[in-house]
């Protein structure tokens, strides 16, 4: 059998040295950006340098090589497809910035290179820039784009439950430009925010069924924070997002929709060691088709952070909410509940910290004819240990369960990673 790949780090008093034996899949001009992060790097000599001068702005590469291993890559309910697996991911920042303004471009690729399963291997790429511009203390106004161009995983998205059914994973590209305001600082009586946004999302692959997948959505989310106490304010928040399909397969009424959602809540800041925000309110899914049902339920939204100590955090977010459909019924309801706990090892080691993460999320969907309903459990554990300011080495591993009513739904998946971070 073939090797994918493999990589070594050697780190010397005179630098790094790093090398990489990747199968010919991966992409050339991925491999010409991993050598130019690579080639930066080793120019700054690793003397402690925060990212390179060029022209008048700084440039910030790093490199993150990863390793895997999935005993179910496709998130089936039998025949499992096992396998090993290389990432390789170079990312690149640009930053011009002064005491008002900032301009930057951040690109990233990311290959990942299967060593039993190579109509699973993949390479996205994404590109991102923006503006930021504040003019006073008080006022905050920014605009950002984004090219993206990536992939659902078979067993995900359209292909739920028939994942080896599929010849490839579903490619899709999509373009993002949004707009934010700010008014007021957090010391003001009240200060309100504004972001409006388009995203087009398109599909490239499986066209006879991704067709109906392609859709542009048009959103608006505005706040106000009124003051109460110097760390607490009052929360009122609506949103807006209007979802817009390119076509309608045969027969099947259109999904076109306007989702809108109102919250209400506090807001607080160190306060008992936490910081966090707890709104509750009503939201509403409007379809254009009068052949689908309008649907509203009673939201909330709760995130809250707990710091018992500077060196350990402990979080908690839990929330309702509306997402679009991946072919069962007309949209998904979601209850969800996310822990994880983060700590710096002092005593053991400064370089040394863990992190566990726990997820778990209740979906149903509405008028599927079916009554389906999903249970999923994620639990994830990751030890990181930085061995210099540039290079991060960590492993870590994951626990994946869906339990669905639908018995060709269901499946468990067990995820282990090993990667190296190198950034300048």
């Amino acid at each position: 059998m073939q090797a994918i790949g493999a990589f070594s780090l050697n780190l010397t008093k005179e630098g790094i040295n790093l090398d990489i034996n990747i199968s010919g899949k991966t992409s050339g001009v991925l491999l010409a950006c991993v050598l130019l992060s690579n080639s930066v790097i080793a120019e700054e000599g690793l003397l402690g340098i925060q990212g390179k001068n060029i022209g008048p702005g700084s440039i910030y590469p790093d490199l993150t090589l990863k390793t895997v291993h999935d005993d179910n890559i496709t998130r089936s309910a039998f025949n499992e497809i096992e396998s090993f697996g290389l990432l390789v991911s170079p990312h690149l920042n640009y930053e011009i910035k002064n005491n008002k303004k900032r301009f930057y471009i951040d690109s990233m690729l990311e290959s990942m290179t299967y060593e039993g399963s190579g109509q699973d291997d993949y390479l996205d790429t994404r590109l991102q820039t923006g503006y930021e511009y504040t003019p006073t203390r008080r006022t905050f106004v920014g605009i950002q784009g984004e090219y993206f161009k990536s992939h659902d995983d078979r067993g995900t998205g359209q292909s739920e439950g028939v994942g080896n059914l599929v010849t490839t994973p579903d490619k899709w590209h999509h373009y993002m430009i949004e707009g934010n305001g700010r008014y007021g600082t957090e010391k003001s009586k009240g200060r309100g925010e504004l972001d409006l946004g388009y995203v087009s999302k398109d599909y490239d692959n499986h066209r006879s069924r991704t067709f109906v997948r392609d859709r542009d959505d048009t959103y608006a989310n505005a706040r106000f924070y009124y003051r109460l106490m110097p760390k607490t304010s009052l929360l009122i928040e609506g949103r807006f997002t209007d979802f817009n399909y390119d076509q309608d397969a045969t027969g099947i009424p259109s999904l076109d929709s306007d989702l809108y959602r109102i919250l209400a809540g506090v807001t607080w800041k160190s306060t008992f060691k936490t910081t966090g925000t707890a709104t509750i309110g009503y939201i509403q899914k409007d379809f254009d088709s009068g052949s689908r049902d309008d649907d509203g339920d009673f939201t909330w939204e709760v995130g809250v952070e707990w710091r018992p100590r500077t060196y350990s955090i402990f979080t908690l977010n839990t929330s309702r909410d509306y997402l679009e459909t991946n072919g069962f019924g007309d949209f998904i309801k979601e209850d969800s509940v996310d822990a994880g706990w983060t700590h710096q090892w002092h005593k053991v080691s400064p370089r040394l910290s863990s992190s566990v993460d726990f997820r778990y999320a209740e979906d149903t969907y509405p008028d599927t004819g079916t009554g389906r309903e999903d249970d999923y459990w994620n639990v994830g554990v990751a030890v990181n240990y930085k061995m210099r300011r540039w290079l991060d080495i960590s492993g870590g591993y994951t626990y994946d369960e869906r339990d669905s009513n639908i018995n060709l739904l269901d499946y468990d998946r067990n995820f282990f990673e090993l990667s190296v971070n190198v950034a300048l």
